[in-house]
């Protein structure tokens, strides 16, 4: 495998994993906000 070519697949690897992270991410981040809306929306007091 040339050098230029395994650059390549590392760099493809690696921003398939950052994608995964951010997707992860999200999810958790409108998970938890939606947990929390009921805590605001509920009176004021």
């Amino acid at each position: 495998m040339s050098k230029g070519f395994a650059v390549v697949i590392g760099m493809s690897i690696a921003y398939a994993a950052s994608l995964i992270g951010m997707i992860f991410a999200y999810i958790y981040y409108k998970k938890n906000k939606a947990d929390s809306e009921p805590a605001k929306k509920g009176g004021g007091k």
